[in-house]
């Protein structure tokens, strides 16, 4: 394969493509470095197209068309940074509900730099579906006829990259902010600070294929910790030590598994925003606290910001090592001293005192349309958004302050204690931040069933731009409106901003909240994270019952349900970073040639087994308590290609149809692929440790059975178990493989194969690291 650089000459052409080929546009004929997101060090086919040789270039794929670069232009930009004038800023801070913030009245623009701004232009097929792009706010999940500006912002996290369902990836190398538009079958890119424009066309057999080659150039997604992958408890806020001890008691007490506590905001000493020691007075030991928690085995992440007040230590020392932003507040994330001084702060206290987890938020980090009672138009948002991420930040590199941020994290957390996994949950990102063992979340969401609706598909689109782990407030943050606004701002007049307007004031005490919110960790319950959080009412269980009530019944049952799934879903984690895997899996993954799929966002598959069909819609009661007619059908697609088993009851149903299912409150539907292997816990066990194996008639399957120490790094030297587990449908066996790996593993299995006529078999089996083949074509009841 040649892969020096290629140089167009002006004449329109055709491109095949394999695997990954590097598009440069130049606007002077030099071939620049790829950008920040892109790690990869291979050498790829590449295209060189300066603006004296804008030709067609149409890119095929043995033989068969994929997409065609229509054309491309630059216009000169100029890049500016702001600057304080005068010897002395004028610092004012103001609250908002998105925290308090630092405004400086005496800066100004200087200019740093010259540049271009682009657009490209691309045809694509009338019939092709496009997916990706990150997470918006509208619950698009095919990007036809739309236009999306991608910029980062509370509840917007853009990915530049797009699927395509012919089985191409367009992976666009640029950090600065951009538009995204679809019309007539030409899809158009304005890119607003760049050098060049360059892309990589992606192709493969299958989105798992196009998602590989996407962490091929933007970096593997590392393992997280396994308590990430429990439940994760947190509220809009715990005042005190002992109010998150209390709250974890009481989950002992109520023989509920939780795995993670969380600190929110304010964490910190009144008038030290972003300070990174916490109030003595509300937390005067945290390294006890953390130590309790630990010895519950329950993690503890709390709220570090990017933002310092002034008249706090943190903001002193960076303000002397001249590390701030102009608004004196913002640390230079961009710079790698500031890096280094920032992680000297989070590590100072909080990591030496027992903090397993940050929650890096308002990452993005300003957000200056977050304010008014109306929405702003999209185009004036985006205006608002590029005007102060650019005036801090060199234009050109303006999407990725979360990135560097995250990377600072990340890599100063392993330099100093390898011995514990970072995770950390940021509200901002970009492409490669995978590699830095974040989490991502859908920012500050209000509690509407249309707004529940349009997480699945945002959940779902950011999925498929690479990015593995993601997740959301269950419940919203948000519960109510206009009374939750002034509660939380201490005053008995004013009206909410746009985006505070939940549908539930009273919180749980409205059981239209209770079945929103019970419908929702449902969902929850089958994402990569699993967490609940929000403000306007606390969402601990046992504010929406108690024992013996449906919500609370059916809130506890799906917590235990998350951990019976442990095994399963960090055995799939493993496959995350050990084969560019995607567990949250849109059902183009697995079905692309149903073509009935397409177009189906309400649904998805939960790695290989599992197909789950969310409840997005109130049954029994509405706003105020308010009664509904208590109708508790609903309507699901089983993908054509496999048979599926009802989760509860076993029917085997066949797919390619759609059906209207009972739905009560207790259950949301959810179907098993006939060929599926399920390593299980029974016993609800937060260790990962597998004691049954279920196995389902139908088709082939296979399934490694993954598992560690789920603390450190140890894994990479070895220090795991994996056990390979077959099933042949010929034969009716199940075979387990030799372990690899040197970790220890379970020995006892309840092997249970269920049978398509409704039988169920069950085998009590030992396994001692070697081969091994259970038998069920001799049963034949």
């Amino acid at each position: 394969m040649n892969t020096s650089p290629q140089y167009a000459m002006g004449i329109s052409m055709n491109r095949e493509v394999s695997h990954i080929t590097r598009v440069v546009l130049t606007p002077d004929g030099k071939l620049r470095e790829p950008g920040m997101a892109i790690v990869s060090k291979k050498k790829y086919e590449t295209l060189v197209l300066d603006q004296d040789t804008n030709e067609d270039v149409a890119f095929t794929r043995r033989g068969v068309p994929l997409i065609a670069q229509k054309s491309f232009e630059f216009q000169n930009r100029e890049i500016f940074q702001y600057v304080i004038e005068g010897k002395k800023a004028k610092i004012v801070t103001k609250k908002t509900i998105d925290g308090e913030r630092s405004f400086i009245e005496n800066a100004a623009s200087i200019k740093t730099g010259d540049a271009f701004s682009g657009i490209l232009k691309f045809a694509i097929d009338e019939d092709e579906a496009i997916y990706g792009l990150g997470q918006q706010e509208q619950g698009t999940y095919n990007y036809r006829g739309v236009k999306e500006y991608l910029y980062q912002n509370n509840m917007q996290i853009p990915m530049p990259v797009f699927l395509s369902s012919k089985g191409y990836a367009i992976l666009l190398d640029a950090d600065c902010l951009m538009a995204y538009e679809e019309a007539d079958n030409m899809i158009t890119l304005n890119f607003d600070a760049v050098d060049q424009m360059s892309y990589y066309v992606i192709t493969g057999d299958g989105f798992d294929a196009l998602i590989a080659g996407i962490r091929e150039l933007t970096g593997t997604a590392v393992m997280l910790p396994r308590w990430a992958f429990g439940y994760i408890q947190s509220r809009e806020r715990y005042i005190t030590q002992e109010d998150i001890l209390a709250t974890r008691e009481e989950f002992e007490k109520r023989d509920i598994p939780v795995s993670c506590m969380v600190l929110d905001w304010k964490s910190w000493a009144e008038g030290q925003w972003g300070n990174k020691f916490v109030d003595k007075e509300r937390f005067p030991n945290l390294k006890e606290m953390t130590d309790k928690l630990h010895e519950k085995d329950t993690a503890f992440m709390i709220s570090i910001w990017p933002n310092m007040n002034k008249g706090c230590e943190n903001n002193q020392e960076m303000m002397d090592a001249g590390k701030l932003l102009a608004n004196l507040s913002t640390y230079d994330a961009f710079d790698p001293e500031a890096r280094d001084l920032y992680w000297k702060q989070c590590e100072r206290e909080l990591f030496k005192s027992g903090a397993d987890s940050w929650w890096c938020d308002s990452t993005e980090p300003f957000t200056p349309d977050w304010n008014g009672l109306e929405k702003r138009s999209e185009e004036e948002r985006y205006e608002l958004a590029r005007e102060n991420l650019t005036r801090y930040f060199d234009a050109r590199k303006a999407n990725n302050y979360a990135l560097v941020h995250a990377k600072g994290i990340y890599e100063h957390q392993r330099a100093s204690d390898n011995k514990k996994r970072v995770a950390n949950l940021t509200r901002s990102g970009s492409l490669s931040i995978q590699q830095y063992g974040t989490i991502l979340w859908s920012g500050d969401i209000m509690a509407t069933w249309e707004v529940f609706r349009n997480q699945i598909a945002e959940g779902l689109s950011m999925c498929m731009s690479g990015i593995p782990y993601w997740t959301l407030d269950i419940g919203a943050f948000f519960a109510g409106s206009t009374q939750g606004f002034r509660r939380f701002c201490g005053v008995e007049e004013g009206e909410a901003p746009w985006f505070w307007h939940g549908l539930f004031e009273k919180g749980t005490d409205d059981f239209g909240y209770r079945e929103l919110y019970t419908r929702w960790l449902q969902f929850g319950t089958f994402l990569p994270v699993m967490r609940s959080h929000g403000t306007d009412t606390y969402r601990e269980p046992w504010y929406f019952g108690e024992p013996g009530t449906e919500y609370y019944d059916t809130i506890v049952d799906y917590i235990k349900l998350r951990y019976e799934m442990l095994p399963y879903t960090y055995s799939l984690a493993h496959k995350v970073e050990a084969d560019d895997y995607t567990i949250l899996r849109s059902l183009m993954f697995d079905f692309n040639k149903d073509i009935n799929v397409r177009e189906i966002s309400g649904e998805f598959m939960y790695g290989p087994s599992y197909l789950v069909c969310p409840v997005t819609r109130a049954m029994e009661y509405g706003p105020e308590n308010s009664k509904l007619d208590g109708k508790t059908t609903w309507k699901v697609y089983l993908p054509e290609g496999a048979c599926w088993y009802h989760q509860k009851t076993k029917e085997v149903l066949n797919g390619g149809q759609n059906l209207e299912v009972e739905a009560p409150i207790n259950w949301q539907p959810v179907f098993i692929k006939a060929g599926s292997i399920l390593p299980l816990s029974k016993k609800c066990m937060k260790d990962g440790t597998a004691d049954t194996i279920e196995v389902y008639e139908g088709q082939d399957g296979s399934f490694d059975y993954y598992l560690d120490n789920g603390v450190d790094y140890q894994y990479e030297e070895g220090n795991y178990a994996l056990i390979p587990i077959r099933y042949e449908e010929k034969q009716k066996c199940v075979m387990l493989d030799d372990v690899e790996g040197n970790y220890s593993y379970p020995q006892e299995f309840d092997v249970k194969f269920f049978r398509l006529d409704g039988m169920v078999l069950v085998k009590h089996i030992c396994y001692e690291g070697k081969g091994m083949r259970i038998d069920f074509h001799e049963i034949n009841e």
